[in-house]
């Protein structure tokens, strides 16, 4: 693949982006700061930029020195903690169920549903897991699951987090991870015979 030459016209404007991306990670700590829904709109609206470029850019700054994934084995598991945490919030309940403890991180569990009778036809969840205090951990998105009005998704933290779950608390901040289009849905309709 041909690399596109460096147009040195914008060095000094991506040093200028450089430095304004030190500047927020330092104020914000490595916290999961976002913007809320209406200041994308109003940036994306008044720049003419896309959504998605900027939401992934906010999206990398939440986690600037992501881990390697760390492979997760039923063999390594050392624990599972209880945690049966349950919030509701405008007809959606969140629910932590667990934590699964292994040597270096940890794997936490959330459900989130509507309620039986809803109307909805997908559950778009843009929320990543938080720890409060965080104590330098990093946590992304591990997994998730779901169909119709609900989805199971779990977030690996590493290091792992104590078994004391009166040591630190849990909550969901908005992560406006970009959302590509889907691909066009194939039906597969037809018998396969195995012969």
């Amino acid at each position: 693949m041909m690399r596109v030459p460096y147009d040195h016209r914008l060095e000094s404007i991506d040093e200028q982006l450089a430095k304004l991306i030190a500047e927020r990670l330092r104020i914000s700590q490595g916290t999961n700061g976002h913007p809320t829904k209406e200041q994308f709109d109003r940036w994306c609206e008044e720049y003419h930029v896309d959504r998605h470029v900027i939401a992934s850019v906010f999206a990398a700054m939440n986690n600037p020195r992501r881990p390697p994934r760390l492979p997760v084995s039923p063999q390594n598991l050392v624990g599972i903690v209880s945690v049966m945490k349950k919030v509701q919030s405008e007809g959606v309940t969140y629910q932590i169920t667990r934590m699964e403890q292994y040597a270096d991180f940890s794997l936490v569990y959330v459900d989130i549903y509507t309620d039986d009778d809803a109307e909805t036809a997908e559950l778009k969840v843009q929320l990543m897991l938080d720890i409060d205090p965080n104590e330098g951990r990093q946590i992304q998105f591990h997994r998730s699951q779901g169909h119709t009005n609900q989805s199971s998704i779990a977030y690996m933290v590493s290091p792992k987090l104590p078994d004391d779950l009166k040591t630190f608390s849990f909550r969901l901040v908005p992560n406006p991870m970009p959302h590509h289009p889907r691909p066009p849905e194939r039906i597969l309709d037809q018998t396969v015979a195995f012969d």
